[in-house]
C-alpha cells in the first residue's frame, strides 16, 4: 500500500509548463515491497455510509471532489417509484421508514456525511449519472437521466415526470436543480463527451423499454451542448439510428482517430425474438466520423447466447489489458428476471485489433483463452482497476463471493501470447458459504450481486478503494477499503477538470533520460499502461476523471498525455512513485 503523502506535478499541454511541490517527501522512496493477493476491507459503517443509505433501491454512483476540498465525493442514485413498496419490502429490517431520495455523501479524513443541500428529486428513478463541467465553470455539474416502467404508472404515490435527463448545477460544492434537459425518455444510461469537437460537452443517454409497449420504438439520443446547460437534440443529424436501445453506454475512442465513439451494451431487444435461448446478449457500436457524424458498425462480435428476449448485456468497462495501446473492452451480463436458463456463462473480454480498411473498430472476443471462467450470478456491474498496482488492470464486478458480502476481483495474471489472463476468485458456485441473513435474494434463490459501484481512492492512501451499491433496501450498500499489500502508484488528473473526456494516459517504462517536459519526444521505454478519461463505465455508472496508474516495483515513469481531438501529446519524463500529475489540456 502507499503512503498517504502524495507529492503533485503539474504541467500544461499548450505551454509545456511543468512545476512540482518544493521537498518532497518521497524523492528518496524505496522500491515497492512484493505485492500481495489482493484484499479489500468493509468499512461501510465506520466511513458513515450504513445509516444514510438506509432504504435505497440504488442503481446509479458517481465519485468525484465537487467542491475542491480534496476528498473524493459519492453520489447515490436510486429507484424512487417503482415498486409496489409496501407489499414487497420490508423497510424496518435496518431501521429505514421510507423510501430514501438520492444522497451526495461527501468525504473526509473521517469519512463520509451527506450533504443536506442536495436535491431530493422524489420525482422519478435515478437510473444513470456522470460528474461532468457542463457549464465551463469549474465547477463538477451532476447529470441524471430517469426511467420508470409504465406498468407502474397506479403506484401510490403514482410516478411523475419520471421520464427526463436532469442537470443539477454545481455552484462551490452547492447544487441547484436546473431541470429537465431532455424530452421525454425511458432513460437508462449516459455517456458524456464532446462529440462534435466544439469544446463544449455533449451527451448520449440510452433509452431502455422492458415492458413498454405505450411508449412505442425505443430511440435512444444524442444532445448537443450549448456551453450553458442547455442542450440542442441531434440524434438523426448526428446520423444515429432511431431504433437504439440498451442498458449500458459508453464514450471512448474505439478507432484511434482521437474522436469519441459509442458503445450501446443490451440492445435490439424485441418481444418478437423467439422464445428459449438464443442469441439476445447484443450491442450496437456507433462509429465517430471526426466530425460528430456517425456511422453503424458491425458489432456481431459482441452477441452473447442468453435464455430469452429480455436477457442482455450490461455493464461495460474500456481499458488496455494486453498494452499495446489500443482500448480493450470487458461486458458483463443482465439476465432479467431469473437465472435458470443458460446459465453459468462467464464475463466477455474482448480484444481491439485496431481499425479495419475503413477505420471501423475491430474486435476479438478472446473470452475462453483468458481463464476468466464462469460465473452463477448477474455480473451487470464490470469495472477495471488496478488493485494490487502492479501496473494491470484487473475486473472488479458486482458479483458477490462466499457469503455475500464482498464483490469479485478477477486479478490480471498477465499476458500470454498477446491474450491478458485472469485468475478467478474464490467463494463462487460450491465455494459459497452461507449469507449473514435471509434477504429478498435469498427469498427468489438469486446469487447475490451489486448492480452498479464506482473506485476511487476515497481514503487518500494510494490505491484503489470500491463502492458497491444495493438494490433491495434492507441490505447496506457496500463500501471497501483496500488493503492490498501493493505496488506503487501515480495518478494523473487531466484538466480542464470536468472536461477532459477523450483525453489518454500512456505510461511507459521510465528511460532514465534527465526530466523532460513539453510535446516531445515521445518516450523510449516499453509502453505498459494506457487508458482514457471518461465520464461512465459499468452498468449506468459514473466514473471518476482521475486516472489510476499502478507502478509495480517501478520507481519512476515516463506519461504521455494525448488530448482528444487535436491529438496533441504532452510527455513528462521520470515522474516518480507517490505523485499526483495535473495536465492541463486547452479547453
Amino acid at each position: 500500500m502507499n503512503s498517504p503523502v502524495r507529492a503533485a506535478a503539474c504541467a500544461l499541454l499548450t505551454a509545456g509548463a511543468l512545476c512540482a511541490s518544493a521537498g518532497s517527501a518521497l524523492a528518496g522512496r524505496p522500491s515497492a515491497p512484493p505485492i500481495g493477493p489482493i484484499e479489500v476491507t468493509e468499512q461501510t459503517r465506520e466511513r458513515g455510509l450504513w445509516d444514510p443509505l438506509l432504504g435505497m433501491f440504488v442503481h446509479t454512483s458517481a465519485a468525484a471532489d465537487v467542491n475542491g476540498d480534496g476528498w473524493l465525493d459519492l453520489y447515490v442514485g436510486g429507484f424512487y417509484q417503482e415498486m409496489s413498496w409496501s407489499s414487497f419490502f420490508r423497510f424496518g429490517d435496518r431501521g429505514a421508514r421510507e423510501i430514501s431520495p438520492d444522497r451526495l455523501m461527501l468525504g473526509g479524513p473521517d469519512g463520509f456525511r451527506a450533504d443536506p443541500t442536495f436535491p431530493e428529486m422524489r420525482d422519478g428513478n435515478s437510473s444513470g449519472s456522470a460528474f461532468a463541467d457542463l457549464d465551463g465553470d469549474g465547477d463538477l455539474d451532476l447529470l441524471v437521466s430517469h426511467y420508470y416502467p409504465y406498468e407502474y404508472v397506479n403506484n401510490r404515490p403514482p410516478p411523475t415526470n419520471g421520464q427526463q435527463v436532469v442537470v443539477l448545477r454545481n455552484d462551490g460544492g452547492r447544487f441547484t436543480r436546473v431541470g429537465q434537459v431532455a424530452e421525454e425518455i425511458g432513460a437508462r444510461a449516459l455517456a458524456v463527451a464532446d462529440y462534435d469537437g466544439d469544446g463544449n460537452l455533449d451527451f448520449f443517454v440510452v433509452e431502455d423499454i422492458y415492458y413498454q409497449p405505450q411508449l412505442g420504438p425505443s430511440s435512444s439520443r444524442l444532445y448537443l451542448g450549448n456551453g450553458d446547460l442547455t442542450f440542442t437534440e441531434a440524434t438523426a443529424s448526428s446520423g444515429i439510428p432511431d431504433d437504439v436501445s440498451g442498458l449500458g453506454a459508453v464514450a471512448t475512442d474505439l478507432n484511434g482517430d482521437r474522436a469519441p465513439d459509442i458503445l450501446v451494451s443490451g440492445t435490439r431487444r424485441t418481444r418478437d425474438d423467439p422464445a428459449g435461448a438464443g442469441t439476445y446478449g447484443r450491442a450496437r457500436l456507433l462509429v465517430n466520423d471526426g466530425s460528430g457524424r456517425f456511422t453503424e458498425a458491425d458489432a456481431s462480435v459482441f452477441t452473447m447466447v442468453t435464455g430469452g428476449w429480455n436477457d442482455e448485456s450490461a455493464g461495460i468497462a474500456v481499458g488496455d489489458l494486453n498494452a499495446d495501446g489500443r482500448p480493450d473492452l470487458v461486458i458483463g451480463a443482465h439476465p432479467y428476471p431469473g437465472l435458470t436458463t443458460v446459465w453459468p456463462q462467464p464475463i466477455h473480454v474482448y480484444l481491439n485489433d485496431g481499425p479495419d480498411a475503413d477505420g471501423m473498430p475491430r474486435f476479438r472476443d478472446v473470452t475462453a483463452q483468458t481463464g476468466i471462467g464462469l460465473i452463477d450470478t448477474k455480473s451487470a456491474h464490470i469495472t477495471l482497476a488496478d488493485m494490487d498496482d502492479d501496473g494491470r488492470l484487473d475486473i472488479v464486478t458486482g458479483v458477490s463471493v462466499g457469503d455475500g458480502t464482498k464483490p469479485a476481483i478477477w486479478r490480471h495474471a498477465g499476458v500470454d501470447d498477446g491474450i491478458p489472463q485472469f485468475t478467478p476468485p474464490s467463494g463462487l458456485f460450491d465455494e459459497r458459504t452461507a449469507t449473514p441473513e435471509i434477504s429478498q435474494w435469498e427469498n427468489a434463490r438469486i446469487k447475490r450481486y451489486w448492480p452498479t459501484g464506482v473506485n476511487g481512492d476515497f481514503d487518500r492512501d494510494g490505491d484503489v478503494d470500491l463502492f458497491v451499491a444495493e438494490w433491495f433496501p434492507e441490505l447496506p450498500s457496500r463500501y471497501f477499503e483496500n488493503t492490498t499489500s501493493g505496488g506503487n502508484s501515480i495518478e494523473v488528473e487531466v484538466g480542464p477538470t470536468g472536461r477532459a473526456f477523450g483525453a489518454v494516459v500512456n505510461v511507459y517504462e521510465g528511460s532514465g533520460r534527465p526530466h523532460g517536459r513539453g510535446r516531445g519526444p515521445r518516450p523510449r521505454g516499453a509502453l505498459y499502461f494506457s487508458r482514457e478519461v471518461s465520464s461512465t463505465e459499468s452498468y449506468a455508472g459514473g466514473m471518476l476523471h482521475t486516472v489510476h496508474v499502478g507502478l509495480g516495483a517501478r520507481r519512476k515513469v515516463d506519461v504521455e498525455v494525448i488530448a482528444p481531438w487535436s491529438g496533441r501529446r504532452h510527455v513528462v519524463k521520470n515522474v516518480r512513485a507517490g505523485r499526483t500529475l495535473h495536465v492541463q489540456i486547452p479547453g
